[in-house]
């Protein structure tokens, strides 16, 4: 949603700072247009919960706060899933790194912003042994050990199980 406002140039809409440099008649074109594309790219069931607002400031306040979920059992929660994660072998690498990736992001919206930095070891030892050559590649293979060559190294790695699985189904 914050996207959407800034390409549409009117997310300064929602900070009260702004206004206060502004004409009323701009301040008024800018949080119409901004409550107007908070709303078309809301579902109803969003909208409801939302209520009525008077302004676009006030709309995005609410929507902060019944989406943003900052409680301590909510990070506690979100930390334990992610330290405990493991790759689901029944689902593709893309559908595990999609899943991963929006445990990382919600990590960020409530608990540590710096979960970046844990994010290869986490997934490193998500691995299961079916990829632990790969695993021992990465682990001992470099000095410096990142989230992307971390995907990397286990989508190679699918491709090769898939292409010897074809192989030996031709072979029979």
């Amino acid at each position: 949603m914050k996207g959407i406002l800034i390409q549409q140039k009117v997310f300064k809409a929602i900070d009260g700072k702004y206004f206060e440099s502004i004409s009323e008649e701009k301040r008024l074109e800018n949080d119409e247009f901004a409550y107007s594309s908070i709303i078309l790219n809301l579902s109803d069931s969003v909208i409801r919960k939302v209520g009525n607002q008077n302004s676009a400031k006030e709309f995005w306040d609410k929507l902060e706060e019944l989406y943003t979920e900052s409680s301590l059992p909510s990070k506690l929660f979100l930390l334990e899933k992610f330290f405990r994660y493991k790759l689901d072998m029944s689902k593709n690498i893309d559908d595990n790194i999609d899943e991963f990736t929006k445990l990382i992001q919600d990590i960020k919206l409530t608990a540590d912003k710096n979960i970046d930095e844990y994010s290869p070891i986490v997934l490193l030892n998500a691995i299961p042994e079916t990829y632990g050559d790969i695993k021992s590649a990465i682990k001992y293979g470099g000095d410096n050990v990142n989230l992307d060559t971390v995907i990397s190294g286990l989508k190679s790695k699918e491709i090769d199980l898939k292409t010897n699985n074809l192989i030996k189904i031709n072979q029979r």
